[in-house]
């Protein structure tokens, strides 16, 4: 497993000076280099920030310098949630303040950053946000939340007994929100051949009962995953069979509202990190440790920084 980059990173110091981060054009492997100014500029409190034009490409042959720019590093306990609208908002101005290029762009977007999934809901607990994660792993999300359905038709509970029959005739007029997600009791207890007629595979079933049971015997709780760092909660996550480490960061980033996750293993941010720095992308680079050095301004705010990495891949798909 890899280590991760969430407690990889050491705190900035607030009165680091400007640096500009980039990658030599003779470094094939990516590698990052820091150079510092020799003297300590004047900043002007009141200006504006300069911004970095964003690249038209990818990947670019000679490097793009991004000026990165120290300011007072918030107080914020990482352990912590950042589920409101307010902790986000500061979020989002700490990054446009400390990295002007990635705040340029901020601006473009018109959608506000949500750490939240649509198949997320108030009051889930973290049994059932897992759960639904294993059966949408590596599945197109529309034939993921038809597998879903089926399987809360067959083994959840109806909120309104009244739409009992609608059930009964296998009406298409109920929805995802009509059920509630089975208990872990009663995943534990299920077949694994019967539960791959709603369209599970064997190795899911077996990892949604791996979790059920997780959380039945009292293992994991949402109590106990709350009071967990993020490194607590990634080896707890990764020590059960099919959950790895870009679900257990999801699961940080989504459910438990973790706010410095760095998904290292996600391609698109992977790319969108090289297109953003200037950095050629590969098979083998960035590498994860790469990836930690060149976030290391967006600390402690790392899971807002990777939502506008998703949405730059999203236009640079867009540009191609």
């Amino acid at each position: 497993m890899r280590r991760s980059a969430r407690l990889a990173t050491k705190p900035m110091a607030a009165s680091a000076q400007i640096s500009s981060v980039s990658v030599s054009a003779a470094d094939k492997s990516g590698k990052i280099t820091k150079t510092k100014s020799k003297s300590k500029p004047k900043i002007n409190s009141k200006a504006k920030p300069k911004l970095v034009d964003i690249p038209d490409s990818i990947a670019t042959e000679i490097p793009m310098p991004l000026t990165i720019v120290s300011v007072p590093r918030p107080e914020v306990n990482t352990n912590l949630p950042i589920g409101t609208q307010q902790a986000l908002d500061q979020a989002v101005a700490y990054l446009k303040a400390t990295d002007p290029k990635l705040g340029k762009f901020i601006d473009t977007v018109s959608e506000p950053c949500s750490l939240s999934l649509s198949r997320d809901r108030k009051g889930h607990s973290g049994y059932v946000s897992l759960s639904q994660s294993i059966i949408y792993q590596q599945l197109a999300g529309k034939a993921a939340a038809a597998i879903l359905l089926r399987f809360l038709k067959r083994y959840g509970q109806l909120k309104d007994a009244s739409k009992a029959a609608m059930l009964e005739q296998d009406d298409a007029s109920l929805v995802y929100d009509d059920f509630v997600f089975p208990s872990p009791d009663r995943v534990v207890a299920l077949d694994v051949n019967e539960m791959r007629e709603v369209g599970l595979g064997q190795r899911k079933a077996e990892y949604l009962k791996e979790v059920a049971k997780r959380f039945s015997d009292g293992v994991l709780s949402d109590q106990k995953l709350a009071e967990m760092t993020d490194e607590e909660v990634s080896r707890s996550l990764v020590s059960i069979r099919g959950v790895g480490q870009w679900t257990a960061d999801m699961f940080l980033m989504f459910h438990l509202k973790r706010p410095d996750v760095l998904p290292t293993l996600d391609l698109a941010v992977r790319k969108a990190m090289c297109h953003h720095f200037g950095v050629r992308f590969s098979k083998n680079t960035p590498t994860h440790e790469e990836m930690v050095e060149m976030s290391r301004h967006w600390v402690p705010y790392r899971s807002v920084a990777t939502w506008y990495m998703w949405r730059l891949m999203g236009t640079m798909t867009q540009k191609n």
